[in-house]
């Protein structure tokens, strides 16, 4: 779901800011002079640009690769991120920055892919098109996305899900050396929402979900069709994490408060539906916002996802 106040639902501004650390040539006199200004790069991390039959747009992947990757012929756990334009760099230097732990070692060096969008300015819009079920949203939010400036669509998830399952996975298996077992799927907000119908829908790759602050607004039809979805059993570990901050139950944030309570809801089915190799953990964070909850909520999902 969108990150601002209600007021602004619907969009999102998306600022990218860096310096490059090419040298510039020198000034008049021979005098040193700054670095020119310039996009700041994700190290060992390559991105691309996919067009997706199922959705009808195009997207922007980025593959981060582990330090390692070079230096045999091992394969790697794989973890998809969504809202890759401003989630994927926090992503990745957490991910790496675990492999420093020397006192809870146990996260494995992985590749991560982040799923976002070639134009930043419409990554508001184009998440909300693509990380919402069809009638996931109440009458008075699905009004309020619709009567923003900029509109690109509710209700895409079915078609999203089906690209990354039947074209994104497929080419990143085919060109990494990837696990394909274990595989994790990231998301906060609507990602969350996502992420939770990824696994109420049974996708097959994902076994690892975070869902922050799932954006569940209702999402009844998601909910309900939970239990059923956890009855088909589990053959392999999978792990869930739920997160919320504190401040989205009880602030004033009318939308964060209806979240918080699709967020209870969640857990409670969870919870009243115990299954063999699902592994079902969350957390509310104090004093924590819809924004703040973001980085130790992320940080808690890798030890929680992924720690042997």
């Amino acid at each position: 779901m969108n990150r601002r106040s209600p007021a602004a639902a619907g969009t999102m501004a998306i600022v990218i800011l860096g310096l490059g650390c090419a040298e510039a040539p020198p000034g008049e006199g021979d005098q040193p002079v700054g670095p020119e200004p310039g996009a700041f790069e994700i190290y060992d991390s390559e991105a691309f640009v996919m067009s997706s039959t199922n959705v009808g747009d195009d997207f922007l992947i980025a593959v981060s690769l582990p330090v390692s990757y070079g230096t045999g012929e091992q394969s790697y756990p794989l973890v998809y991120v969504l809202d890759a334009n401003i989630s994927f760099g926090m992503t990745v230097e957490l991910a790496r920055l675990f492999q420093f732990d020397l006192i809870r070692p146990g996260i494995p060096e992985m590749i991560l892919v982040g799923i976002g969008y070639p134009d930043p300015s419409r990554a508001g819009t184009l998440r909300a098109r693509d990380l919402t079920p069809e009638g996931s949203l109440s009458d008075e939010f699905d009004q309020l996305l619709r009567s923003a400036p900029v509109f690109d669509g509710l209700g895409g998830a079915a078609e999203f899900l089906r690209f990354i399952e039947d074209e994104l996975h497929p080419r990143i298996v085919a060109d990494y050396r990837v696990e394909t077992e274990g595989v994790g799927f990231l998301g906060d907000s609507f990602g969350g929402l996502f992420t939770a119908y990824a696994f109420q829908q049974r996708s097959p790759i994902f076994d690892r979900y975070w869902m922050g602050s799932p954006g569940l607004l209702p999402a009844t039809e998601l909910l309900e069709g939970l239990p059923a979805a956890i009855a088909q059993g589990f053959e392999r570990d999978t792990r869930v994490f739920i997160t919320l901050g504190e401040l989205e139950e009880t602030g004033a944030v009318d939308i964060y408060n209806d979240l918080a309570f699709g967020t209870r809801r969640l857990i409670e089915i969870f919870e009243a539906h115990p299954a063999d190799n699902l592994t079902v953990t969350w957390k509310v964070y104090p004093d924590a916002t819809h924004i703040t909850t973001v980085p130790p909520a992320l940080t808690d999902a890798f030890a929680a996802l992924f720690m042997s």
